[in-house]
């Protein structure tokens, strides 16, 4: 079963560089490039960036406000203060605050963990798109996690996010194509997947993509290929590609 042969962790927010990509993102591509709260943050007054957030009164702004409760910008960190603006901003229908307070819903960070409502936040955000939503609720159908378990929800959700170009939604969908996982068995359609995200650089996916070229799988059989997806692997450390790069060398020296 994929919950049993993936335990990759649902997207989460707990990443700083995500979180400040995010709020930059958020006032950038609202207009609000002059916005006092954002000048604030750029030259490090966090309390006085938290105090504009707060006092701005819209949506873009309470979860601006959540983000800095949560990493404890001007403020002491308090995940059960940042829940209270993402659900004033998830309320106004930001996509972001809703992603965020589904997390906080679904570990029961600043609130008590509730499958349920994880689901529905997700479910909120995915509907308007937001690919990191539309992964996760894939892994809630695949989990069968506050949700009954749904092989066929799991894969329109994965292939949405994928679409948008979610690398974890594409190796998820490749594995399910891969093993005829909820779909039928499609190994041509494995390794399309795969290739997408092993272009976005997925250690993961350059194996899985490498491996396939070694056998011939789902692609025709091609060791040079081969080898350009799986040194692109190795030089990044991965052990499982370096140990096929020495049985396909060792393969070609035979010859």
């Amino acid at each position: 079963m994929l919950k049993n042969m993936y335990r990759i962790p649902y997207s989460n927010l707990t990443a700083t560089c995500l979180f400040l990509l995010l709020l930059m993102a958020m006032l950038l591509f609202t207009g609000c490039v002059q916005n006092s709260g954002l000048v604030s943050y750029q030259q490090k007054d966090y309390a006085g960036a938290l105090r504009h957030f707060q006092s701005e009164g819209d949506s873009a702004g309470d979860f601006a406000a959540g983000v800095m409760h949560y990493k404890g910008e001007g403020v002491q960190r308090d995940p059960a203060e940042a829940a209270v603006w993402f659900q004033r901003a998830a309320n106004g229908g930001h996509a972001s605050a809703q992603f965020n307070l589904g997390l906080l819903y679904l570990n029961g960070e600043g609130v008590a963990k509730d499958l349920g409502e994880a689901f529905c936040w997700f479910s909120r955000a995915a509907a308007q798109g937001d690919a990191r939503a539309q992964y996760n609720l894939g892994l809630m159908y695949a989990r069968g996690d506050g949700v009954a378990e749904d092989m066929a929800a799991t894969l329109n959700w994965f292939r949405l996010a994928a679409e948008q170009g979610y690398v974890k939604a594409q190796i998820y969908l490749g594995g399910l194509y891969a093993r005829g996982e909820g779909v039928e068995k499609d190994r041509r359609e494995a390794v399309r997947w795969f290739r997408m995200a092993a272009e976005q650089e997925s250690t993961e996916a350059q194996v899985y993509l490498g491996v396939m070229y070694t056998k011939g799988d789902g692609v025709e059989k091609d060791n040079d290929e081969a080898a350009y997806w799986l040194n692109r692997a190795a030089r990044k450390g991965s052990i499982t590609a370096q140990r096929y790069l020495e049985k396909l060398s060792a393969k070609t020296t035979k010859k």
